[in-house]
């Protein structure tokens, strides 16, 4: 059986009016396929991928045969399954919604060696179902990220922290994730850096080059150092000055330009999440 793409997979058979598909590419990622779908009619025939499938259910049951066994997974379970693996899929009574990445092996494996600091050649997942509330979690917001985020350096966090928790947690990688001690002073060279350049578009790759750390271990830095992830501390900072030039007159709209954030919405929706307020009324109690 000659394997196919995800995209070709949905496409195979007619999609009713009851079922919505979003389907797209992330090339940063090796070109990775993401979809997030309601099914209630559309059924997948047996067919391989040459890429991962890995992905939530966030609600109703889908129901699949991976390698002769049964599944039924639930809201709240992980579906795994690993390149040239035969699988099918269809709706349980009321249907499904779930959220999906198909990652190509050499991604995975890329990531394993980054988490592991050892070579990996390539990544198995020992399970085609899971139950992890961590991981699911994880998944999810990368996933959603994947989709709405406006910018790389959290889409780009986002899936590495979930890609490596699942593999640390239900692969047959079977080495330890790299530990990360106290990096005070490399996280303070980060945090300089991404101070002086709040107004651009940051990148991991090149946070985590300044002081020569994977993206992996820059993650597991900040989280141990700060409590947060560098893309988490970054708007916070953001809006923090978006909260200074506004107390001095500077338009919502300005300060979205000058704080680095990708529009104004971007800035209303991170400012709320932080002050509990918009910018409108935060500047209006300055006027």
């Amino acid at each position: 059986m000659n394997a196919i793409t995800q995209e070709q997979a949905v496409n195979r058979h007619s999609l009713s009016r009851q079922d919505h598909v979003c389907f797209w590419r992330d090339p940063r990622w090796d070109d990775l396929e993401c979809l997030h779908a309601r099914f209630l009619n559309h059924v997948y025939c047996p067919h391989i991928h040459e890429t991962y499938a890995m992905g939530v259910i966030l609600d109703g049951i889908e129901r699949y045969t991976l390698k002769g066994v049964h599944y039924a997974a639930g809201a709240g379970d992980m579906g795994l399954v690993n390149p040239g693996e035969l699988h099918d899929g269809c709706p349980g009574e009321d249907g499904y919604q779930y959220r999906m990445f198909y990652p190509t092996e050499a991604l995975m494996a890329r990531i394993a060696t980054e988490v592991t600091g050892k070579t990996v050649d390539r990544v198995y997942f020992r399970q085609g179902l899971v139950k992890d509330p961590d991981v699911y979690a994880l998944l999810a917001r990368a996933h959603l990220s994947m989709e709405y985020a406006e910018t790389n350096l959290k889409r780009d966090s986002d899936f590495l922290e979930a890609a490596a928790l699942l593999i640390e947690r239900h692969s047959d990688t079977n080495l330890p994730p790299i530990q990360v001690g106290r990096e005070v002073r490399a996280i303070a060279t980060v945090c300089d850096y991404a101070e002086d350049r709040l107004e651009e578009e940051l990148d991991l790759d090149e946070l985590a080059g300044l002081v020569g750390f994977s993206r992996f271990q820059l993650i597991r830095a900040f989280r141990r150092e700060l409590g947060i992830t560098p893309h988490a501390w970054i708007m916070n900072r953001r809006v923090a000055r978006a909260k200074q030039l506004m107390a001095a007159g500077t338009p919502p709209a300005q300060t979205a330009a000058a704080c680095g954030f990708y529009d104004q919405a971007h800035l209303t929706r991170n400012f709320k999440a932080v002050t509990g307020v918009t910018p409108a009324k935060y500047r209006g109690a300055f006027l």
